[in-house]
């Protein structure tokens, strides 16, 4: 995935869903790119900020406590989808936070929040997922390639540039 994003010269990130760190800190150490989590549990945007330190790229990795879908989403050359939103299927008390409320409702806003993000993102917006998001990519992004050597696909994608076609019939 690092090699992905330096061969797509890749300036920013922004892991939606970041929970611990764990993959911006992980990726900041093997990708000059700039990398921001966006989580909306406090405890975690907390550890994921002490990782970012210990390993010292607190530099170039930012934590940002939010409701994804509520507070707005940085803008970035690629977004990183991890099943941000899969601590709806879990009904862990370890999960939970005073104040962050997880349901179906919520899950449903999420995703379309994430459809409409990348809707609007410009061509060549790059996304990466692995084990989906809950929903579908927009038909305006293609995969440009896959790594299955995980036990899910990480998937890279590319919204397409647009091509305007012309209606009026060649010159003859």
């Amino acid at each position: 995935m690092a090699t992905w994003l330096q061969d797509l010269r890749v300036r920013t990130v922004v892991d939606i869903g970041s929970g611990a760190g764990k993959f911006c800190v992980a990726s900041a150490l093997l990708a000059p790119c700039r990398f921001v989590g966006v989580e909306q549990r406090s405890s975690l945007v907390h550890s994921a900020r002490g990782l970012a330190e210990a390993f010292g790229v607190d530099d170039r990795v930012l934590f940002i406590k939010g409701d994804f879908g509520l507070t707005p989403t940085p803008v970035a050359d690629a977004y990183y989808l991890f099943n941000p939103f899969g601590d709806y299927s879990f009904d862990s008390p370890r999960f939970t936070e005073p104040g962050v409320i997880f349901s179906e409702e919520s899950c449903a806003r999420d995703v379309l929040a994430v459809i409409q993000l990348l809707s609007l993102a410009p061509p060549g917006t790059v996304v990466i997922t692995y084990n989906g998001f809950g929903g579908r990519i927009p038909t305006s992004y293609e995969q440009i390639d896959a790594d299955v050597t995980f036990p899910r696909a990480l998937r890279l994608w590319r919204k397409r540039c647009l091509v305007i076609r012309s209606t009026r019939p060649a010159a003859g």
